[in-house]
């Protein structure tokens, strides 16, 4: 009896350590896999929103990564769609996006997730519209051929999943980067 007490208890424990070890493996893994999905939802999304601004893409595209609420809300998207936008006089070829992630949470069973991202657009590849040409030289100057810069910003990004995908439902600015920052 008490040899058979000992092999149970041996049994009992290695059991215990081989489930705990398995548990914290699978919640490591989901994680580190809501971790990843995340960033690329946060670059690519951010990515599309410029590319609307800039480039004048479908903005139907944004559906994919934001929430409607957030799109129907959205200044800066709202500005970039209008004639009021500050690269509607340009004709923009293409141009260099950047995302740095700062700080991203979320467990494996949450339903929102929170993080801090720097967006900034360092390059833009483009040129004043031919019709537009005359009246900005004489208004601005040379500074008035290339295209202004992107306001590059320091973001709280709320994320929600809906149906189990994820999308960003919110973005706060925390600071808002000058331009010669945004060329580091």
């Amino acid at each position: 009896m008490r040899y058979l007490r000992r092999f149970l208890w041996f049994i009992t424990t290695r059991m215990f350590w081989a489930t705990l070890l398995s548990g914290l493996l699978i919640i490591a893994f989901y994680f580190a896999m809501n971790i990843t999905n995340l960033y690329i939802l946060l670059n690519d999304g951010l990515d599309a929103r410029a590319g609307v601004v800039l480039m004048h893409k479908d903005a139907s595209e944004l559906t994919k990564f934001f929430r409607r609420d957030f799109l129907e809300n959205d200044q800066t998207l709202r500005v970039g769609m209008s004639d009021a936008s500050p690269y509607a006089a340009y004709d923009i070829r293409g141009y260099e996006h950047t995302m740095q992630l700062e700080w991203l949470w979320s467990w494996p069973w949450d339903e929102v997730a929170r993080a801090t991202v720097v967006e900034q657009i360092p390059r833009i590849d483009g040129k004043i519209k031919t019709a537009r040409r005359d009246a900005a030289l004489a208004a601005y100057g040379e500074s008035a051929l290339t295209p202004p810069a992107w306001p590059g910003a320091r973001y709280r990004v709320t994320l929600l999943r809906e149906n189990g995908q994820w999308k960003i439902s919110g973005m706060q600015v925390l600071d808002a980067l000058s331009a010669s920052t945004a060329q580091r």
